[in-house]
């Protein structure tokens, strides 16, 4: 019984250290980045060669 206890007290103080507080996550500022450089046009790909 006491190991059960002492596992539920480590549980439950993990849980209160590690959860997230919405108000902290909507004060960040969060910076949308482009996956291809600056996120300028990307140029169209070359055209397929002739086909004989």
């Amino acid at each position: 019984m006491k190991k059960i206890s002492i596992i539920l007290f480590t549980v439950i103080l993990n849980s209160v250290f590690l959860s997230c507080d919405p108000q902290d996550l909507a004060e960040q500022e969060v910076e949308l980045q482009a996956c291809c450089g600056d996120g300028g046009d990307i140029p169209p790909p070359p055209p397929d060669p002739p086909v004989n």
